[in-house]
């Protein structure tokens, strides 16, 4: 049986994570392809435009001196703000997502766009945070913050833009 014939006797749940996969694969490999983007000409172009916009206005919200992508939080220790700070990959799954579930065209570019806004705002919500609570509680507080907190608020974010967009999709489809 050839791979289409296997794919069209999928049922929905199980064609959802095919196309799920398969537009993981693609867009990491346009957007975040190697460490650092190294590889990606098109994920260093948004890369640095995204740190671009987001120094900026952490350096406008926060009372510590910025130095390019760092963040100094003392003499001893700063936060940097490295490519994968830039909320690309939580925005990268999402869109994973909203494109494999079949739905209009539309509602996808819709969603594509409104998620993009809401991660952008949320990282820079995240990133802020982060500072402010090394800032208090000093660098032994960083993986708690960071790695606990910015990653629970990063996925809730995701969880809910996609509970959010089947639930429009689904009342959509009820008319």
């Amino acid at each position: 049986m050839s791979i289409i014939n296997r794919y069209k006797a999928l049922d929905n749940q199980n064609r959802f994570i095919v196309k799920f996969i398969f537009w993981l694969i693609v867009l990491f490999g346009l957007f975040y392809w190697g460490r650092f983007w190294s590889y990606s000409p098109i994920g260093e172009y948004i890369d640095s435009g995204l740190r671009a916009i987001i120094m900026p206005i952490l350096d406008a919200l926060l009372d510590n001196s910025i130095d390019k992508y760092d963040i100094l939080i003392n003499s001893k220790y700063s936060v940097v703000i490295t490519p994968e700070c830039n909320g690309i990959i939580p925005y990268l799954m999402i869109l994973a997502a909203i494109l494999a579930y079949p739905c209009p065209a539309k509602r996808k570019f819709i969603y594509a766009i409104s998620s993009a806004i809401i991660f952008f705002v949320m990282n820079i919500l995240r990133l802020y945070i982060v500072v402010e609570v090394v800032n208090r509680f000093g660098a032994n507080s960083f993986y708690l913050i960071h790695d606990i907190f910015g990653n629970l608020l990063l996925m809730a974010t995701g969880a809910f833009i996609f509970l959010s967009y089947l639930k429009c999709n689904k009342r959509d489809n009820a008319i």
